[in-house]
């Protein structure tokens, strides 16, 4: 039997780690990449759009992308670091983008970094793709930490998708923050490839604390899940202060269970994402 390539879909921002597992997914021969679309984040999701059309062209690709809604004024990481004029951002809303491609092929898997805005218009808009999507692998959720800005910032939108039918995998920020880049991984990855090179040149100038890996350690989820302990609970979202601190997750018996990510293998992942890039 003729093996089928999972179809991917990626919701994301260019924050350094973003554009890392975007070239690590436009690299990546274990699914087939439908579209993207940009969330609000450290770069306007329009900026963050264009990079990845850049980024996209000079690895030979030509995905639709479109751009999210701006949710604020002022986005420190906005700059230019791929460009190009073989290609452009998609006139559609991101929504659209997004329900086009789970229409097209009826078992979409999507990876989220940001907030789940996008997602949840989608849903909105056209009820029915929610059939066609397989799994959405979420970067936030705690339930006894510290609140994921991504599900403060718009958490009407997490619980819409929280009550889906959808198998949901939840990556919290106190697990993803741990992996970090390293002087001696920068040197071992440094030299292979120019668009490599201008990913790391992001990373090179911060220091270790701040070279989070979060997305890459989230598209390694969706690669390896036995690589994870899981807690496996129905989960709700807090929308207003009145009910406690808007974002926060808490487990409910009335919801359908999900997974959410308590433990990862790093020497693992550090692994994938040698032998990824």
């Amino acid at each position: 039997m003729e093996y089928e390539k999972p179809f991917l879909y990626i919701d994301t921002n260019f924050a350094k780690d973003e554009a890392l597992m975007t070239y690590m997914a436009f690299k990546s021969y274990d699914f087939e990449i439908l579209g993207m679309s940009t969330a609000d984040g450290e770069m306007n999701p329009v900026l963050a759009a264009e990079n990845i059309v850049g980024l996209s062209t000079e690895e030979g690709l030509f995905l639709p992308v479109a751009a999210g809604k701006p949710f604020r004024d002022y986005h420190h990481l906005d700059k230019e670091i791929f460009t190009t004029s073989k290609d452009y951002i998609e006139t559609m809303p991101a929504y659209e983008n997004i329900i086009d491609k789970a229409e097209d092929c009826g078992r979409l898997d999507i990876i989220t970094t940001g907030r789940l805005t996008n997602i949840a218009k989608a849903l909105d808009e056209a009820p029915e793709i929610e059939d066609y999507i397989s799994h959405i692998f979420i970067l936030g959720g705690e339930t006894d930490g510290r609140v994921s800005g991504n599900f403060m910032d718009d958490p009407e939108a997490v619980d819409k998708i929280l009550n889906s039918s959808i198998d949901l995998f939840l990556l919290p920020f106190e697990i993803a923050n741990d992996p970090l880049l390293s002087d001696e991984m920068i040197a071992k990855l440094y030299g292979k490839d120019k668009n490599l090179d201008t990913i790391l040149d992001e990373f090179k100038n911060k220091p270790l604390e701040n070279r989070l890996l979060k997305a890459p350690l989230l598209l390694y989820l969706t690669q390896a899940p036995e690589a994870f302990i899981f807690e496996e609970s129905g989960f709700g979202v807090i929308t207003s202060d009145l009910e406690g601190e808007v974002g926060s997750l808490y487990r409910s018996n009335s919801r359908k269970k999900n997974y959410r990510v308590t433990r990862v293998n790093e020497e693992a992942f550090y692994d994938f994402l040698l032998g990824s890039l």
